[in-house]
């Protein structure tokens, strides 16, 4: 009999543990301004959607949670907790500063709640420890602060909460209401901050200020300057993609500071086909090309299944060609009976176009060896090779690499792997083949100038061999962005001589003139020389023009009046470190000086001109 009463006590505890539940719900949270809350779960405020209450980590022992209601107020369960989470619309808490939950248990004395952004890693999660009485609702409220300390790498894109029984480590119950971060500071509730969708080429434009209840000030930022930047309101486009915009207010009366931000996409036309090769079919084993009988690749498909890139093809007429979008590492494999045995070609050929890059590109050929297969025999000998120079922006660049360029390649009779790594680039390509002999494009532009002579700007260039050149169309630009045909100039048609060109233009616009080349075959196609610029300033001030941009070996600066007996212009990295400088008196003005950058890091730097108290800056690309 004694034995039964134990039995049934156990029992009853068992039943009173597995049934217990909050009879009433938690205390109502205060009204709070919209701005001041990113709320998650409860009935108080405006909820993110498309939560995840259920997601499946793989944890052992976890019955799923579920809903239950107490009086009017609907309460998540989490029974037999080990752990659990919550998953839910990505969020920048930067501008707020608490976690609340109420939280009910009958026998969790100790729980740890994490807030986690993605990416994995140590410092992608965090936990806070909350301690817990059982004798009714918990009103939790965690600084987001303590998640930092602890080493959380951000707050600007939290999106998982995990649950963690601590004490005891598993088999517990929780009950969670009015889960939401929110501020304490009062807010100003900004609205209606938008950005115009965008093309590389656009004009500069003026950014609207956003409705607020604050009368504070507006700033505006950039998160990437190399695709947009903001000076005071004006936002100027350099390059494709996505920037994010934000409006800083700043505090004014009962108001603190606070932000909104917004996306700025910026896209881009796509160019005309590239030029067409000229080597023989005989000399040549194609990958990509409209020219030649391309070989097999793996699946029909240029983005293999270890790809991190989309990849699609890009609806240019008269051409076939393939577009890796926010490129890391991306290619194709042509293994097994698609191999090719390049052990009679020398060059690896390539047309790539990107609108965005400003860093090198790497290329890398795998070979598989004889077994054509990973892991065996004298397979994956593979070599990065970076392209050089940097491929220009918005012109289609050749390159013809010769394959011992590809150092440590020991063999090279099973090629069956083609990589393009990049830093979250686009890049489109055209014309991948290899070949026997270097491939010369039909025009081969080696030289481009533009420099001032009294009130006119002499533009001279070169090419070393010409195929079917119609002529050349000479843009000017007054911003380097929008340009307009001021002049044409008539090719040679077909010569394997190097041959001069030259033009002047005797009514350049006040200020800094911006020049390119746009070359026309007969058949239509173009392609682009890259920008030089010249400087007609009717102002006295200290000035300087220069050429060319992008540079790869020397910039030629052009200066204007040079009033200080000692003036210097410097080369600046993005760091601000200068690492060239060249000392100028006035007997400098109107003269060239010339800096030597083929042997500093490639990216973009500022040249600084700085004449007793008057400075000026101007941007250079080196690649």
């Amino acid at each position: 009999m004694k034995k039964s009463y134990i039995l049934s006590a156990i029992l009853a505890l068992f039943m009173l543990k597995a049934f217990a539940q909050p009879a009433t719900a938690p205390t109502a949270p205060p009204t709070r301004n919209a701005s001041n809350v990113i709320s998650i779960y409860g009935g108080a405020y405006s909820n993110l959607t498309g939560t995840n209450f259920n997601p499946n980590w793989g944890q052992t022992g976890f019955a799923t949670a579920s809903e239950i209601t107490v009086g009017t107020e609907k309460i998540r369960k989490y029974p037999n907790l080990n752990y659990q989470g919550i998953e839910f619309t990505a969020s920048n808490l930067t501008a707020l500063d608490s976690l609340h939950l109420d939280i009910w248990t009958p026998d969790c004395t100790k729980l740890d709640v994490y807030i986690i952004v993605p990416g994995g890693g140590p410092n992608s999660e965090r936990s806070v420890t909350a301690t817990l009485n059982l004798s009714g609702w918990n009103s939790v409220n965690i600084k987001l602060s303590d998640y930092t300390a602890a080493g959380l790498s951000s707050l600007n894109n939290i999106y998982q909460f995990k649950f963690v029984s601590n004490t005891p480590a598993s088999g517990t119950t929780i009950y969670l209401d009015n889960i939401y971060f929110f501020s304490n500071a009062n807010l100003p509730t900004i609205t209606g901050f938008t950005m115009p969708a965008k093309k590389v080429g656009d004009a500069p434009f003026t950014i609207t200020d956003p409705s607020s209840n604050s009368t504070g000030a507006f700033t505006y930022s950039s998160s990437d300057t190399t695709i947009a930047k903001v000076s005071g309101k004006t936002v100027t486009i350099f390059n494709a993609g996505t920037a994010v915009i934000t409006a800083m207010q700043a505090a004014s009366g009962p108001y603190v500071s606070g932000s909104a931000t917004s996306n700025l996409v910026v896209g881009y036309d796509l160019p005309s086909a590239s030029q067409n090769p000229t080597a023989p079919q005989s000399t040549v084993k194609s990958l990509l090309s409209t020219v030649y009988t391309n070989n097999a690749i793996d699946n029909n498909t240029w983005r293999a299944s270890w790809c991190n890139a989309t990849a699609d093809t890009a609806m240019i007429p008269n051409a076939l060609t393939i577009r890796y979008t926010n490129l890391v590492f991306s290619g194709t494999e042509f293994a097994g009976t698609n191999s090719i045995d390049a052990t009679t070609m020398q060059y690896f050929n390539i047309d790539l176009w990107t609108p965005n890059n400003s860093t090198p590109v790497k290329v890398k050929l795998v070979d598989f060896g004889a077994d054509n297969a990973y892991g065996g025999g004298d397979d994956k000998t593979s070599i990065e090779y970076v392209l050089s120079p940097a491929p220009i922006r918005g012109s289609w660049n050749h390159y013809s690499i010769p394959l011992t360029s590809f150092t440590g390649l020991d063999t090279k009779a099973h090629l069956s792997q083609l990589l393009f790594i990049g830093n979250s680039t686009i890049i489109l390509l055209e014309n991948v083949y290899f070949s026997t002999t270097v491939t010369i494009l039909p025009v081969n532009l080696s030289e481009f100038k533009a420099v001032k002579n009294g009130n006119s700007a002499v533009l001279t260039w070169k090419t070393l061999s010409e195929l079917n050149n119609k002529g050349f169309g000479v843009e000017r630009s007054a911003d380097g962005i929008s340009f307009n045909q001021i002049q044409f100039v008539n090719g040679n048609g077909s010569t394997t001589a190097a041959s001069q060109y030259s033009t002047t233009d005797n009514s350049p616009l006040n200020g800094t003139n911006y020049y390119r080349l746009r070359q026309v075959d007969n058949d239509g196609k173009q392609t682009y020389s890259a920008t030089v610029s010249v400087n007609f300033s009717t102002s006295n001030t200290v000035g300087f023009s220069f050429y060319p941009n992008p540079v790869k070996t020397k910039i030629v600066v052009t200066l204007q009046s040079i009033s200080s007996t000692n003036a210097s212009i410097s080369l600046i990295n993005a760091d601000g470190k200068t690492v060239r400088t060249i000392v100028l008196n006035n007997q400098n003005a109107n003269s060239n000086v010339q800096f030597d950058v083929e042997n500093i890091a490639r990216g973009n730097y500022f040249l600084v001109l700085k004449d007793g108290a008057t400075m000026k800056t101007s941007k250079v690309l080196v690649n």
